[in-house]
Order: structure tokens, then sequence, then C-alpha cells
């Protein structure tokens, strides 16, 4: 699988700058060989060797995070296409349901009984039509899906310090669609991770970063 970006770790920095220039260049580019292949090169510096296999266990948990992440958004994605078809389906036996309707009623001798039936009808129509989805229950199944909350841990760029304020960054989440008048258009739990990261992205974070700035006064 081709990727596009892994983790380099902060942390590494000072085993980098105890390697000579050449050493450095040459371990990065056995990290790189490896995050593209899956193969590990051939190693000629026993030093290389050593600091890539201390390396190893973790390019490879964040490469089996990143590869969950992508068989999850596939897997999202083709649940998404399948509902869109069966809604497509449904809406066109509808259309066929209220065409035959109409047809026996303009025949019928009974319409006063027809009408009454109509309206029943519309009625349950209605009563579907303005149920409120549970943005708490919305909540919980987030909170329990690990995937999906080792992938938004990423995304955040806060590490897994995230985990812990993602409790309360979804009921802020869920305060700001219903401030907007949006809880009706949140239809799946898919629509409520992809709002959620799109508000993450454009308010959460930066009333994060907000709350975190320090203030510092100059003294007389």
């Amino acid at each position: 699988m081709s990727r596009k970006s892994f983790v380099l770790y902060t942390e590494w920095e000072n085993t980098f700058n105890r390697l000579s220039n050449e050493l450095a260049g040459e371990l990065i580019k056995v990290i790189f060989d490896y995050v593209r292949t899956g193969e590990i090169p051939q190693i000629d510096n026993a030093v290389v060797d050593g600091v890539f296999s201390a390396f190893q266990p973790s390019i490879d948990r964040n490469i089996s995070k990143y590869d969950a992440a992508i068989e999850q958004r596939k897997e999202a994605g083709k649940r998404s296409a399948e509902k869109r078809k069966r809604d497509a389906t449904t809406v066109d036996e509808s259309k066929r349901d209220a065409t035959t309707v109409e047809s026996r009623l303009r025949t019928s001798t009974v319409s006063d009984s027809v009408s009454d039936t109509l309206s029943l009808n519309g009625e349950s129509v209605r009563e579907g039509a303005n149920k409120v989805l549970d943005l708490q229950s919305i909540k919980e199944q987030l909170l329990s899906d690990e995937t999906w909350k080792e992938s938004v841990c990423m995304q955040s760029t806060l590490g897994v310090s995230f985990i812990s304020m993602l409790p309360d960054q979804l009921d802020k989440f869920i305060a700001y669609i219903v401030s907007i008048g949006e809880e009706r258009s949140i239809s799946n739990i898919s629509d409520a991770k992809r709002r959620f990261t799109y508000w993450w992205q454009n308010h959460g974070r930066k009333e994060v970063q907000d709350e975190n700035k320090q203030v510092y006064t100059v003294p007389n």
C-alpha cells in the first residue's frame, strides 16, 4: 500500500543528533524505504541497524493504525453507497405505490373511506419525518469505537492526550450542532464522524489552543 505520510517522533531527535550526518542520512533513508515497501532493506552499518531496530516497533504500530483507518474509511464509503442505493430504491417504490393509489382513487366509488386512509398514512409519514436523532446515543457510539478514537487522535495533532479530552469535545460538538439548528442533518454515525472532524478542525482546535495560551505579566 502506498503511504503519503508516517509518524516521525520528536523523541528520536536526540538519537539522530548523536549520529554523524552520514549515518543520520542513511538511517532516514532506511526508514523511508521500510515505510514505502514494508520490507527491511539491507543495512550494512551496525549502528544504523541497531537504531532502526529500536525504531521499528513504533513505525510498525503507526503503519497498522494508518492501514486500519484507511480500511475503515473504505468500509464507511461502501456502506454509505449501499445506503444511498437502498434509499433510491425505496423512493422509486414509494413513487410507484403513490401512482397506483392515485389511479385507484380516480376509479373508486368510496372516496371518503380512501381519503380517511390517506390522511392516516400522511400523519404516519409526518411523524417519521419529525423523529429527532438521539445525539447522546451518537456520543456513546463514538466513544465505544476504539479504531475511530485512535484515528481522530492522530488527526487532532494532540496525540494520545486527546483521548481524555474527547468526551468533553463531543459534548461541545453536539452543543454546536444544536445551536445552529442542524441536529436533524446527522442521519447516521458516519455523518457524525465526518461532521465532528470538520468541527474540530474549524472550531474545537482553535478553542483548545486559546484556552492553553498563557498570559505573562511584565513586572513594574
